[in-house]
């Protein structure tokens, strides 16, 4: 399984990063654009997003390129510190799978890959 991770915070990246490639094959990249350009070249069976990007970007903004430039063909989860209630149901619709609390654990993540 080809995993990509999109985060603004290069700590996050790096961190999140070693930690999905102990069991998957995983590229992190650090801002809207170098994900977009990443997904254009490549392919990936999953799509981790952080709320929050760079130039006031939000990753729901991302999701869309990328389902527009790929098709459903990945499974799309939203990082993020806190949504709430109202905005979790929202993250849905514009097609989220789940939303992952960070920080990011293997264990959260294998969670959620399994439910969806």
């Amino acid at each position: 399984m080809k995993i990509l991770l999109i985060d603004d915070e290069e700590l996050d990246v790096f961190i999140s990063q070693k930690l999905l490639s102990l069991e998957f094959d995983t590229t992190g990249v650090s801002s809207y654009e170098q994900g977009l350009q990443w997904a254009k070249e490549n392919h990936f069976d999953v799509v981790l997003i952080d709320y929050y990007l760079n130039k006031g970007k939000l990753g729901k903004e991302l999701l869309k390129e990328l389902l527009a430039l790929k098709g459903p063909v990945f499974k799309p989860y939203l990082l993020t510190n806190y949504v709430d209630g109202h905005e979790y149901e929202g993250l849905k619709k514009d097609g989220f799978l789940a939303i992952i609390e960070k920080p990011l654990t293997l264990e959260k993540f294998k969670m959620n890959l399994q439910l969806s």
